[in-house]
């Protein structure tokens, strides 16, 4: 396998005469694990000297800007640093060749340069000791050798042995070591190639270490200790104390007025402050580090970020001063917090254009006004309030066709709220949410709608913070949502025109009906990032009527009944011009409520669907994008095929998998413009009856009729990446189409070049 550096075609800008550096090689040998990126790594180690520049034109690299002057110097020196990258990357005895040749074409002297590169076999772990000089830190060292970064028979590297002394710094500084740094500690690295060189060294433990020198060139190994150096500085291994802990809730920049300001003693710690912008004992108990107490850095970073998460100050400053006079190691502590403006208040304007929306046939183009008023310090202790209004419409055949208006509150408390104590120590963020939302639609001619939400709810992250996590084998991060009460209801008033419809479309005498949802919620967020890659998971669950369902009164009346799960997994393979994407996702609701018969009010019958503002949905710019939005499915079901109201379609299940390969074209301008090519591959299902009122089986799941259900769609994108914002344009075709799966299973139905779907979309699909 090879890595180019650069293949242009018309250089430009250089030395007529001298021979110039036109392309350079890597060729890796053998098989080397995560080759593509050893690849990457190894080209930046090359000199600039043989280095190309190139621009792009339309994708392709056409011309080679000033190509540097060849020479063998240069060459020499990027063998050396890829030599010491392939070492420090743990790889025994490596070995690089070089070779060149000088093309002449058109008076141009094009040199071509080759490096072949043979990294040998990784050296494995063998033993990892720790022996430092004081017994504490020997003893600190021993009782956390668990979480060690180094692991026996794993692949040794420069960097996680640099780790490895980092995560023992953060160990001894955790337990009162303020003043260790890297130059009190160190790793020895043992090999028996080291100890041959031994002047002194035994004949016959010569011949033993020989033999063993060649089994290590089959299975190299290496041993690792690390240990303290000579102490010069006796107070780098003494441990440090709390002593005064000054704060300053409302510092500004400008220069200190002793004259104005107020103290205070909160919970032992010293306020001077100038306003009463902030409650005194909410700042206190956000801090961690008490006077008198061992000095740990853990609690530091969590001072820190603290006040940066909670918004209401937009730069934290935490000093810590050696005192000289006390016979105890102590450190006084300065907090200084500037304060961020409280308020801020955001007006915009939107436009857009929704294709076959949920009752109409044909597009609606919409205009709204939208206002965000942000409070960052709500009753003096960084409680975030946000409110906003929304106020739009959707021009139509008939001029004005929808009318939207909606007002919400959110208030953001930076603490549990709960009827018991509940310790939040080892939480990230802990944080109660009160959502409060009202909304109003007036669909003209078919229905008006007034909706009302509210919920509570508890946020917060739960893993290692950063200042304690090692660098290498990163933790998973876990952000939970759970909201213990979440209440829905919408009103719906039906005009005449609707109820006409429903006589000739059977789902729409349950779709659009008053609607309560009583419910808990309970969601979880995590990822993980190494190297190049990065993976995310989420999962979700949601449960209504579960308790207040037995009052039957609500459960047969608007009272939704139900159990939802969906989960998603992304991951990404980022290289330097391309990447990839894949994404797969899973829904199900189970529905279990009664409610009354639409034509006979006296008649209990159960409820079939979850609720359509619940319900799962596929197609548009963000799903299958070969199908309009919630214009697949369900299952192989032709029950809205003839439909020419268009209706749009809901399921109680969703199976979609998506996979993208995204590439860069050009720049023009400053804006990137990229593609990709993709594959959706998906639908949704649901319990669905005929005119008649017989069930339909072809729109509900069935594991040996997946195959005969499963849409496939691919496409191209363009792309055009702001950096604050992306604008993407997909054009997709209908691979397999389970609405046509009689014909051939559905594959290649009716293709033609114009015969693709369009879709315009903000930011990434996934």
């Amino acid at each position: 396998m090879a890595a180019t550096i650069t293949s242009c075609t018309v250089p430009r800008h250089f030395q007529p005469g001298k021979p110039f550096v036109y392309k350079t090689t890597i060729n890796i040998q053998g098989n080397v694990p995560e080759k593509l990126q050893l690849e990457e790594r190894l080209i930046n180690q090359l000199d600039d000297s043989v280095k190309t520049q190139y621009i792009y034109y339309a994708g392709v690299r056409r011309v080679l800007e000033k190509p540097p002057v060849f020479d063998t110097t240069n060459v020499s020196r990027s063998k050396l640093f890829m030599a010491s990258l392939l070492h420090s990357l743990g790889y025994f005895n490596p070995e690089i060749k070089d070779t060149f040749f000088i093309d002449t074409v058109r008076k141009q002297y094009r040199t071509h340069i080759t490096f072949k590169v043979i990294p040998g076999k990784v050296l494995k772990l063998d033993s990892i000791g720790y022996a430092f000089r004081d017994s504490s830190l020997q003893s600190l060292a021993m009782h956390q050798q668990d979480k060690s970064v180094l692991k026996k028979d794993e692949a040794y590297t420069q960097q996680k042995v640099s780790d490895e002394l980092d995560r023992l710094l953060t160990v001894f500084r955790n337990n009162g070591y303020y003043k260790i740094n890297k130059e009190d500690v160190y790793a020895e690295v043992d090999t028996v190639v080291a100890a041959l060189i031994t002047p002194t060294l035994d004949p016959f433990e010569q011949i033993r270490l020989l033999d063993s020198l060649r089994k290590k060139r089959e299975n190299p190994t290496i041993n690792v200790v690390f240990k303290q150096h000579p102490v010069k500085d006796s107070s780098r291994i003494k441990k440090f104390y709390i002593g005064k802990v000054s704060v300053y809730p409302d510092a500004n920049y400008e220069e200190f007025d002793s004259s104005i300001h107020h103290t205070a003693n909160v919970k032992g710690y010293q306020f001077i402050y100038n306003s009463h912008r902030f409650r005194l004992p909410f700042v206190a108990n956000n801090i961690y580090l008490k006077p008198g107490s061992l000095y740990v850095q853990r609690r530091y970073f969590r001072t820190v970020n603290n006040f940066t998460s909670l918004g209401a100050w937009q730069n934290v400053d935490f000093e810590m001063v050696e005192r000289k006079d006390t016979s105890v190691p102590t450190l006084d502590a300065r907090l200084k917090l500037y304060p961020s403006p409280k308020q801020n208040l955001n007006l915009s304007l939107e436009a857009s254009r929704n294709v076959s929306d949920i009752l109409t046939n044909g597009q609606l183009f919409g205009i709204g006004v939208n206002g965000r008023l942000l409070n960052r310090n709500a009753y003096r202790e960084a409680i975030q309030t946000v409110t906003s209004a929304r106020f739009g419409i959707e021009l139509g055949a008939d001029f004005i066709q929808t009318l939207q208006a909606s007002l919400a509150h959110t208030i953001n408390f930076p603490k549990f709220i709960t009827p018991i104590r509940i310790k939040t120590d080892s939480l990230i963020n802990p944080r109660t949410v009160l959502n409060l939302n009202a909304s109003y639609t007036d669909r003209l001619l078919l229905f008006q709608s007034k909706s009302f939400n509210t919920s509570w709810g508890y946020e917060w992250v739960k893993g290692r913070r950063r200042e304690d996590q090692d660098q290498v084998g990163q933790k998973w991060r876990k952000t939970w949502q759970y909201i213990p009460l979440n209440y829905e209801y919408t009103d719906v008033k039906k005009t005449d025109s609707l109820k006409r419809l429903e006589d000739q479309i059977p789902s729409y005498k349950y779709a659009f009906n008053n609607g309560l949802i009583i419910s808990q919620i309970l969601s979880l967020s995590t990822g993980i990032e190494k190297d190049n890659k990065l993976t995310l998971l989420r999962g979700k669950i949601e449960e209504s009527g579960g308790l207040f369902g037995f009052f039957k009164t609500l459960d047969y009346g608007s009272l939704a009944r139900f159990v939802k799960f969906d989960g998603e997994y992304k991951h990404y393979i980022n290289q330097k011009h391309s990447s990839w994407a894949f994404r797969l996702f899973a829904g199900y609701g189970y529905v279990y409520g009664k409610t009354k018969d639409a034509l006979d009010p006296n008649k209990i019958v159960p409820e079939n669907n979850l609720p359509f503002f619940k319900a799962f949905f596929a197609g548009g710019p963000y799903s299958m994008r070969a199908w309009q939005i919630r214009h697949l499915g369900p299952g192989s079901s032709t029950l809205y095929e003839n439909d020419t109201t268009n209706i749009e379609r809901f399921g109680n299940m969703q199976l979609e998998y998506n996979t993208e390969f995204r590439f860069n074209i050009t720049t023009i301008a400053g804006i990137k413009v990229n593609s990709a090519l993709f594959v959706d591959m998906g639908n949704i299902w649901s319990t669905e009856y005929d005119n008649t009122g017989k069930r339909v089986p072809d729109a509900s799941f069935h594991l040996d009729r997946l195959y005969k259900d499963l849409a496939i769609g691919a496409g191209s994108s363009l792309r055009f990446d702001f950096d604050f914002f992306l604008i993407r344009l997909d054009w997709a075709y209908k691979i397999k189409d389970p609405a046509h799966a009689e014909i051939n299973n559905g594959w290649f139905n009716d293709i033609r070049i114009l015969n693709g779907q369009f879709q315009l979309g903000l930011g990434y699909p996934f």
